[in-house]
């Protein structure tokens, strides 16, 4: 009997499988995905086939490589399993990989792990991980509630599938492949264990949401889903995974394409109701190989109240990569700084803005002309195009009236 690839790689670096519980299976949803993955991932087919039986556990959540997966420093959430057998430690990264988030919970030392949280640094956070995400996001932590992993199903999904529609080919984001439900049990045994640990403020903030139920999002990714905030950590101890200059360049330039493609498709890549929930383009999300992760708070443009917020939206998106950019320049050569010079950021701004004005214009489709909201952000060539923006303010601010509003 054939095994798939990824089931003989959980039963050989020794990850406990886990009966699955599918409540999304983009073979049955969504099978033009599928379809157009499989060219890329011949073994797709047969890899779903197996994770419909079992999602393989992690004994732990300790950063390394264990056989064929690997948990990047940083990932506290995801761990990543390369589907070609590559015999080379070094050459984990250049495999396309399943990735798994949320299988957290799971795990038998969990209560350790977040007992680890409550005194573990989180970026530039006062608190400590398990207190910033209750306390400044409302999200449990350590876990992927079931209705979030359900939302960024459905968000991934709907970008890839207009994606196929107006370009031919999946966009350069994770593709979605199932979402499985945890046990009851599971969920349970998380909240009694958040209960034991978080402050009682931070316990009462994901009470609800934790106690909804715990949820695993599995994706498909073309190789390793390297982040830029990932870099300066990887890049100090791994040299293979420094980059060169030429290299960021064509990174930028992928970005910008998708960028542009994502405001085609009509989806802004960062509003600023989301604020403190990132974005796929900030430095958390956008991957060195050119690509976005996290698709969950992308905004579609019908969702948007009126131009003065889509104009803001626009431009604090294009604020949010110009801000990735910055940190990925100061994440090349041998000794990465941690944090970028004051001025890179505006200089970054200036180096962006016409790029992304010309990738803009080269993904319009072929007959149609670019969305005029967009281009004037990009491309204000008068003083009379900006004072029309000026005036762009939707409807006035004036108090309510029955029947209609005060004049």
């Amino acid at each position: 009997m054939n095994i798939d690839p990824l089931t003989r790689h959980g039963a050989q670096a020794g990850f406990t499988p886990v009966a699955s519980d599918m409540v999304f299976d983009a073979e049955h949803e969504r099978p033009r995905l599928i379809a157009a993955l499989e060219p890329l991932c011949p073994d797709i087919r047969a890899i779903m086939s197996g994770l419909r039986q079992a999602v393989p556990v992690a004994p732990n959540a300790a950063a390394g490589v264990t056989g064929q997966f690997y948990r990047l420093p940083g990932h506290f959430r995801s761990v990543c399993c390369v589907v070609p057998d590559t015999p080379r430690a070094e050459e984990l990264w250049n495999g396309d990989v399943i990735a798994f988030k949320g299988t957290e919970p799971l795990m038998p030392d969990f209560d350790e792990y977040l007992q680890w949280m409550m005194t573990a640094p989180f970026r530039g956070s006062d608190l400590p991980m398990g207190l910033h995400f209750p306390l400044m996001v409302n999200v449990p932590p350590g876990m992927v509630p079931l209705d979030e992993c359900v939302r960024e199903e459905r968000m991934a999904a709907a970008v890839h599938e207009r994606h196929l529609t107006v370009y031919g080919e999946l966009a350069h984001a994770p593709v979605p492949l199932f979402v499985h439900r945890c046990a009851s049990a599971v969920t349970t045994r998380y909240v009694d264990t958040l209960a034991r640990h978080l402050t009682p403020q931070a316990f009462e903030r994901v009470e609800q949401r934790a106690g909804a139920g715990c949820g695993v999002s599995i994706w498909y990714y073309p190789t390793a889903p390297i982040r830029v905030d990932d870099l300066r950590v990887l890049a100090a101890t791994n040299p293979q995974l420094r980059v060169a200059a030429d290299e960021g360049e064509e990174t930028i330039t992928r970005w910008c394409r998708l960028f542009a493609r994502m405001l085609q498709l009509g989806f802004m890549p960062y509003a600023p109701w989301n604020q403190g929930r990132g974005s796929c383009v900030d430095a958390g999300n956008a991957c060195i190989d050119g690509g976005f992760a996290d698709l969950l708070m992308l905004v579609p443009f019908e969702s948007i109240p009126d131009d003065r917020w889509f104009r803001r939206s626009l431009l604090a998106s294009a604020q949010m990569l110009s801000h990735t950019v910055s940190m990925l320049t100061v994440s090349l050569g041998p000794r990465p700084a941690e944090r970028p010079d004051p001025s890179l950021d505006p200089l970054s701004q200036v180096f962006l803005r016409p790029r992304l004005l010309e990738a803009i214009l080269a993904e319009t489709p072929a007959g149609l002309a670019p969305d005029a909201r967009v281009v004037s952000c990009f491309a204000l060539e008068r003083f009379e195009d900006l004072v029309s923006a000026s005036r762009a303010d939707g409807l006035p601010h004036a108090p309510y009236r029955a029947g209609g509003f005060a004049a």
